[in-house]
């Protein structure tokens, strides 16, 4: 073939590997590829394997330029290396690679994404689980110094006790203060009083020459269970006087209003 005849030949077999031929042209690329030399037929059979590879890239049915310029190009470094004997070569074209490239980038992609959401959500955990604990230690660190406390007040040397029943309202009710006079503290243990309503507080009163004082407000939440209680400031030096226990509105009263629970005199 002549040099137009050749680069002819080049343009159609570009247009036929890569479906992009008229019928026309296909008929003219049949006529050509009978005269084919041994080099155009190797041409051919190299261009047909790495268009196939270049169709992992999605290329559309109407090539550009450049995509032909670089498939005759490595259409035709293929066929030049081959060796003498005619040996085939498995060519490996960089946009089979490329394509390989962004799959395994892909993989890795979705495999950190999925590890690092993973590692949120046992971070998630590990910090509600943390946050737990420390909540549990501080309820037992709290308990432990209110314990602390009412133990300082039973060790105390010089102590009054004072036993209150339970009244008509709540006959079955039970309570005692132990009180430290010289340290103006004093400890109440109450039992069988009913769980506090809603907007309510039990109220401890020390009455005095029938007058009383208030000594705290308290609430029971487990009326099963004994439930103890720091007074704080109960600075009274009589001999004399009563204890009581009513029920009133939250945060206390400056008189007993309520129903009176327990009572117990000195």
């Amino acid at each position: 073939m002549s040099e137009s005849e050749n680069t002819l030949f080049e343009e159609l077999c570009i247009g036929s590997v890569l479906n992009a031929l008229s019928a026309e042209e296909e008929k003219q690329f049949k006529i050509l590829l009978e005269d084919a030399s041994e080099e155009q037929l190797l041409l051919y059979q190299d261009m047909q394997h790495i268009a196939s590879e270049m169709a992992l890239l999605a290329y559309t049915d109407k090539p550009s330029e450049k995509v032909k310029e670089q498939l005759l190009e490595m259409a035709w470094a293929s066929v030049h290396s081959r060796g003498s004997a005619g040996a085939s070569v498995h060519y490996l074209s960089r946009y089979r690679i490329a394509a390989a490239a962004a799959v395994v980038f892909m993989m890795m992609t979705l495999g950190m994404f999925i590890f690092n959401q993973n590692l949120e959500n046992d971070l998630d955990e590990r910090s509600t689980v943390i946050a737990e604990q420390q909540t549990t230690i501080q309820l037992l660190e709290t308990e432990v110094e209110r314990k602390e406390e009412l133990l300082a007040i039973l060790e105390a040397r010089d102590v009054d006790l004072i036993l209150m029943d339970g009244l008509n309202v709540n006959p079955n009710g039970y309570g005692k203060v132990v009180w430290d006079k010289d340290n103006g503290q004093a400890l109440l243990q109450v039992a069988n009083l009913p769980t506090v309503p809603t907007a309510k507080d039990y109220q401890l009163w020390f009455v005095i020459n029938n007058q009383p004082i208030s000594a705290g407000v308290f609430s029971v939440n487990d009326p099963l269970k004994d439930n103890f209680f720091k007074i704080q400031e109960l600075n009274q030096q009589a001999t004399s006087g009563a204890f009581a226990i009513t029920l009133e509105p939250e945060g206390g009263s400056p008189q007993p209003t309520g129903d009176m629970y327990l009572l117990g005199s000195m």
